[in-house]
């Protein structure tokens, strides 16, 4: 229980700290064809184009109609008509509260959650209204700028080891199927990951809150911390594509910040198959990842869940992705596996791990089913 306090508290932390530093200010100005009843609601393009085009350029040049290089395959499809999630509400304010009484309950509030759903909605976080609504405007005005001007900050061929800055999604194969979406990536901790070169120059607020170098260190932070800024178009043909396929993260914790107007996010339930997502307004939405569950041996869970498009609303979210150092070795707890406890998962080190779930998301495979002992 104390493991994901740890985790959240720092990790909320770190959150407001890169919506300050990098958001706050304003920024400057092939696979088969469908099945045949959908034939004349895609457009054609060659892989090539596919490939080099942005979703929202393609949705410019198709009035919204998906190539098929996005149609998903019938079971794995969006249904309109699901039950809405009863996320749990978990008050900050109460798991740091002097009252023993009252932070005791948030803390079983918060363990029941973990356990159970394995994401909640977190309220009373510190973060101004107008902070988050700034974050919204800022990540809108990103993409809302000619596509010249944010190529310039594509992740093209520039980082190996992970996709940092602009793009689309990442292809390996040309037969995957691909979201509906466009997305900013960068690392903003620790220091030496940050590929600068993909960090919009201006306002150089963007780059720099003037803090001290040692800043996360001194303050406890351990591991990396990545943000992704999500553009989501609106599409024509919401039952047949996808904003991003089914899966889980591969992160410890997720934190994401959406639009409350925009709805978007499902989550599997076991009992409830999928199902919507709202979440009370200014909330910030906390998934447990692939490192909290593996850690805790199972006990808390990783959730898999999706982003369907609307038919006439873009829709942006900005998610915190709170990983371990990369030569870490990603495994059970020790104290969690004592006393003839089975271990549950095997070993394995963080950056082999992260490698093998982008090469099955890109396929839509879950990738921690594999690592069961």
């Amino acid at each position: 229980m104390m493991l994901i306090h740890r985790y959240l508290l720092c990790s909320l932390h770190l959150f407001t700290f890169n919506l300050v530093a990098s958001l706050f200010p304003t920024i400057k100005e092939g696979r088969k064809m469908a099945e045949k009843e959908h034939g004349d609601e895609t457009s054609t393009f060659s892989l090539d184009e596919i490939e080099r085009i942005r979703v929202q350029e393609l949705v410019e040049k198709t009035n919204g109609i998906p190539p098929e290089r996005f149609i998903q395959n019938e079971f794995n499809r969006p249904i309109s008509d699901l039950p809405v999630a009863k996320v749990p509400v978990i008050d900050l304010s109460l798991i740091e509260s002097n009252d023993f009484e009252q932070r005791q309950q948030e803390h079983f509030r918060l363990k029941s959650a973990s356990l159970s759903w394995g994401l909640f909605q977190v309220v009373k976080h510190g973060i101004p209204i107008s902070l988050l609504d700034d974050v919204r405007n800022v990540t809108r005005l990103f993409f809302q700028q000619p596509p010249k001007e944010k190529q310039m900050y594509s992740s093209d061929g520039k980082v190996p080891d992970w996709n940092q800055g602009y793009g689309s999604d990442t292809i390996l194969s040309h037969d995957q199927i691909l979201d509906w979406n466009d997305k900013l990536y960068l690392s903003v901790y620790p220091e030496k990951a940050k590929n600068i070169d993909l960090w919009p120059p201006e306002p150089k607020s963007f780059r720099n809150l003037g803090l001290d170098d040692d800043y996360f260190i001194d303050n406890g932070a351990k591991g990396r911390i990545f943000e992704r800024f999500t553009y989501y178009p609106h599409c024509s043909k919401p039952d047949l594509v996808l904003g991003l396929k089914p899966h889980s993260d591969a992160s410890s914790l997720t934190i994401i910040l959406q639009e409350d107007k925009v709805p978007g996010l499902q989550v599997y339930n076991n009992e409830l198959g999928w199902t919507k997502v709202s979440t009370v307004p200014n909330a910030l939405l906390v998934f447990i990842g692939d490192g909290m569950e593996i850690m805790s041996n199972g006990q808390y869970k990783s959730p898999i869940h999706r982003v369907v498009t609307n038919s006439e609303r873009d829709r942006i979210s900005l998610t915190t992705f709170v990983l371990p150092e990369l030569e870490k070795e990603l495994r059970p707890v020790d104290y969690l596996i004592d006393g003839g406890k089975p271990t549950l998962y095997k070993k394995m080190l963080v950056k082999d791990y992260e490698k093998q779930h982008l090469l099955d998301f890109t396929q839509g495979k879950i990738y921690i089913n594999s690592m069961k002992a």
